[in-house]
């Protein structure tokens, strides 16, 4: 992070270097177009003096009479008629250059041949060294000035120099003691204002930093007055009015110092609770003492230096000058990036390495290696355009420099915003968080991701952008074509149909939550939780195919082959699985009856279990044992639910043969009472169905009685009745008979000893099977 802030006070340095530069071009544009003329003179001479250049200047005045006449005949101009400054001007740029007509030559040759590919090439590459040494000459120019003063060719009016230096050194010195007073009687606000931010929000810090950001300017403007009034009153009559050179210097004192209030919002060094960027204390003082530094180089080199050296001297020296601090401040800029490139990537590497998305890690940080590069580019081209083309240097840096701020500006806050956003999620009010729980997790689970490609659009947007400005691509024209407004708005179409898909699913699934959310008073049944569970499905399907083929349709894509051949298939898959539409129609009947719901107990296929789950095909039943079935509906017969309604158990109660039957059925309503004293009441209706005796067993009397309850609490009541049946039978010695069998010795063989004894055992023992309840065939009465 520390390394990021260096990286941010290399890029604000970078935009007051070509802003500056730029901005004075405006106020001698007028003295560089003297110097222009002075230097056209110069080669028109040389023209002249030169034999062939003359020769060829002849020439071509002869060529263009001749054309002009001959249009003058026909009445109508020629399509490619040139102009005689037009002619001309070719043999001016080579004034001086002994081999010029060989280059007129050589550029007539490559436009003959220009389909060959290496005569192209090498036009191109000779015309990229013309362009590259037309720079180096128009850079090395100036400084002829130098050396021409060096000489004593151009006179230096030492005097003037000197009455110039002391107006404007009385008028700094008055406007800056102004600024000094102002700023001092405002300052006495901050310290309560920056106690009041250290307490506040984002939104009162950064509204109070405008605010002395606004006193500071006011701050420069009453030092700006009070220069001014020093000037009026220096002739002792105010009508005599303000000399050139002290507005000059009033000029560039009022853009220095808002220059640095500039500076001064962005880095605040001397109140941390103010500042909005991440900048520690060291680093903000580093950058604003640096960046300061580079203002007054820049300003008042070429908004007092540079117009006093043209007043006193000549327009050469003014040329030389502003030349020279142009390019002393773009070294040192470079020398800035140079020395704080390593810092930057290393910190811009760490930046990455916090970032969610895997695409943004990978773009910083590759942009992080390659920052310099960019940096280096940036300043060679507003050098470049400074020196080739001065006249119009202004509008290009300004325009170009002001349009990429505010692209990149914009692309930070868009993608900040988005980065907020998919960072801590979409909030909702919390009434709706607590009646549609599910709301705000399908939010957070999906704009994240479609916030995530904005995100990239608006980088890729950023990036078209500032190749436009720079003039790299013509992304303009390409959207006005027929292609790119084509392609725009059928993928914009596309984007569109997704969204209001998203948004059509979004209200469809809030709506069933809303449905099945329980509220006071209203209790969601099963059913209606399956058949909404059903409807969810089925239209999430339905959404997805509609929106799907719309996209598809709206970017161009033939969508009828794919309706015919979803068709097809729908067809083939309809008679190759029958099943499949058999479980469908009859899950879809079942559901409709209400036959089956989640959370039911029912005997389905010969399986009895809890429903756990219903699709459009299945039903998923957990038995007893914990076994999980999946049953599809094509194999279900007949279904037998235990939950619908009302449920009963059936107490069937076997007593001995000479038990009292009236005692029996006391006994079990007496179990029945104390049940109902339990918290079981709750689960019973009614009172106990008593049906009396329904069998007679081989060894018992089975009495029968009945027990309504609520659905699937059967068993459970069930079973804390046979408690209280066995309790109570207990205590008033009614048996509850159980098998019995006897067993007999058989008799001895025959001839045995008479007086032998005749053995007879008896065994009894209780029987583990039902089916020995019968007495044996064999068995003696």
């Amino acid at each position: 992070m520390r390394r990021l802030r260096r990286s941010l006070g290399t890029l604000i340095g970078l935009l007051f270097f070509c802003v500056m530069p730029a901005a004075a071009q405006n106020a001698d544009t007028q003295q560089s177009s003297s110097a222009e003329v002075a230097q056209a003179s110069d080669a028109l001479i040389n023209v002249l003096n030169d034999p062939k250049s003359r020769a060829a200047l002849i020439e071509l005045l002869k060529q263009s009479a001749s054309e002009t006449q001959n249009a003058g005949e026909t009445g109508s101009a020629p399509e490619e008629a040139s102009t005689p400054g037009d002619s001309i001007l070719p043999v001016l740029r080579g004034a001086g250059q002994p081999d010029a007509p060989a280059a007129q030559s050589d550029q007539s040759q490559s436009a003959a041949t220009s389909e060959n590919f290496a005569l192209r090439v090498g036009e191109y590459t000779r015309e990229l060294v013309d362009d590259a040494g037309l720079v180096l000459a128009q850079s090395v120019r100036p400084l002829h000035g130098l050396i021409r003063i060096g000489r004593g060719e151009i006179p230096i009016k030492w005097e003037q120099v000197k009455s110039i230096a002391g107006q404007v050194l009385v008028v700094l010195l008055a406007a800056y003691a102004g600024l000094l007073i102002s700023k001092a009687a405002m300052k006495l606000l901050y310290p309560r204002m920056s106690a009041i931010a250290g307490r506040r929000g984002g939104l009162m810090r950064s509204f109070i930093l405008i605010l002395t950001s606004v006193l500071d300017a006011i701050a420069v403007g009453l030092g700006w007055a009070v220069g001014n009034a020093v000037a009026l009153a220096g002739y002792g009559e105010l009508q005599a009015g303000v000399t050139l050179q002290e507005s000059l210097a009033l000029n560039a004192f009022f853009i220095a110092e808002l220059a640095n209030v500039a500076l001064r919002f962005i880095f605040v060094p001397a109140h941390r609770q103010l500042r909005l960027l991440p900048f520690t204390d060291k680093a903000s003082r580093y950058w604003s003492s640096r960046l300061h530094l580079f203002v007054y180089w820049i300003v008042y080199g070429l908004f007092l230096v540079v117009p006093v050296a043209n007043i006193a001297a000549s327009f050469v020296l003014g040329n030389a000058l502003r030349f020279l601090v142009v390019f002393l401040g773009t070294l040192y800029l470079l020398a800035l990036v140079q020395r704080n490139r390593q810092n930057v990537c290393q910190g811009v590497s760490d930046y990455a390495q916090t970032l969610q998305s895997t695409l943004a890690s990978r773009v910083l940080a590759v942009g992080g290696r390659v920052w310099h590069f960019a940096a280096y580019g940036y300043l060679a081209a507003v050098f470049i355009i400074w020196v080739t083309r001065p006249f119009d240097a202004t509008s290009i840096i300004l325009h170009a420099t002001g349009l990429s701020i505010v692209a990149i500006a914009t692309g930070i806050l868009v993608s900040l915003v988005l980065t907020s956003v998919i960072k801590d999620g979409i909030p909702l009010p919390g009434s709706m968080q607590t009646s549609l729980p599910a709301l705000h997790r399908r939010l957070n689970a999906f704009v994240p991701r479609i916030l995530k490609i904005i995100r990239l659009a608006v980088f890729l947007v950023t990036v078209l952008a500032l190749m436009e400005i720079w003039g790299i691509l013509s992304v303009v024209d390409w959207i006005a074509s027929e292609t790119g407004f084509r392609l725009l708005s059928g993928y914009g179409s596309a984007f569109l149909v997704v969204l209001v898909g998203f948004l059509i699913w979004l209200a469809v699934m809030s709506w069933v939550d809303l449905r099945l959310q329980e509220r006071s008073g209203r209790l969601v049944t099963a059913r209606e939780r399956t058949l909404f569970q059903l409807f969810r499905n089925a239209s999430t399907v339905v959404i997805i195919v509609m929106v799907a083929l719309l996209a598809l349709s709206e970017i161009g894509v033939n969508i009828g082959p794919l309706i015919a051949g979803a068709g097809v298939v729908g067809l083939a898959i309809s008679f190759g699985a029958q099943t499949l539409v058999k479980d469908i129609i009859t899950g879809a009947f079942i559901q409709i009856e209400n036959a089956i719901n989640e959370g039911d107990v029912v005997t389905v296929a010969g399986i009895t279990g809890t429903v756990e789950g219903i699709t459009v095909r299945s039903v998923r039943i957990r038995d007893l044992d914990g076994t999980t079935h999946i049953i599809p509906f094509s194999s279900v017969d007949m279904v037998s639910n235990f939950m619908r309604g009302f449920s009963y158990h059936v107490a069937l109660i076997g007593v001995s043969y000479d038990t009292d039957i009236a005692s029996a059925k006391e006994a079990m309503t007496e179990a029945f009472r104390r049940l109902q004293a339990t918290d079981y009441s709750s689960k019973i209706f009614g009172d106990l169905e008593m049906h009396g005796v329904t069998n007679f067993a081989a060894s018992s009397i089975d009495i029968r009685a009945r027990i309504k309850t609520t659905p699937g609490d059967q068993w459970s009541v069930g079973r804390a009745y046979n408690e209280f049946v066995k309790e109570v039978f207990d205590e008033r010695s009614i048996e509850i008979p159980f098998p019995q069998v006897t067993y007999h010795a058989a008799m001895p063989p025959y001839g045995a000893d008479a007086k032998g004894t005749k053995h007879r055992g008896k065994l009894e023992a209780a029987s583990a099977d039902p089916a020995d309840d019968a007495p044996a065939e064999d068995e003696p009465t």
